[in-house]
């Protein structure tokens, strides 16, 4: 079902969905937030045990270190703006469609950066105390992904309803 209203297209959207949207948008993105800054801090800190100091001398390497979980924190934003897809109980065409553009560059740009954090060091010499070390963080990587896909699909999740997510919800045989 589809309609207008003025020059606005939208969806009804079942009310318990809609509202899993409004706070599920929230409670996944301040998860992801803080999931992130946790994970930030663990691995300065174990670096910092490690080689003496949180980053890495070059500044290849310190760009590699800060931009995976910083495009993770763009995903956390958008999942949080999903409830801006919302007017009501109904799902604004236009900005759910925005909305997925947003999720799939952000999505495709994170995955092109946890690659390159992961081919730094094994390519560049980073940390200048240790030349043995070449391994990548492997704890990094792989959270900074499940973080990433997480945002991913709950994002999508939201903007994108299947119809059987939508017939779930519903209360009425509409759908």
């Amino acid at each position: 079902m589809q309609g207008t209203f003025g020059q606005v297209e939208f969806v009804p959207l079942p009310p318990r969905f809609a509202e899993r949207v409004r706070w599920g948008s929230v409670v996944v993105g301040c998860s992801m937030i803080a999931g992130v800054v946790l994970l930030f801090g663990l691995t300065t800190f174990l670096q910092g045990i490690v080689h003496g100091h949180a980053f890495p001398d070059a500044l290849l390497g310190k760009a590699a270190t800060v931009l995976p979980p910083l495009a993770v924190l763009a995903m956390a934003v958008l999942v949080l703006t999903c409830r801006r897809c919302l007017r009501g109980d109904y799902l604004v065409i236009a900005s759910a469609q925005s909305a997925r553009n947003a999720f799939v560059f952000t999505y495709v740009l994170t995955l092109i950066l946890i690659v390159g954090a992961c081919a730094v060091p094994i390519v560049f010499r980073v940390w200048h105390d240790a030349p043995e070390s070449r391994a990548p963080d492997l704890l990094t990587t792989i959270v900074t992904l499940a973080f990433a896909t997480t945002g991913f699909l709950a994002g999508m999740f939201y903007v994108r309803p299947s119809m059987q997510t939508l017939r779930r919800f519903s209360d009425h045989p509409i759908w």
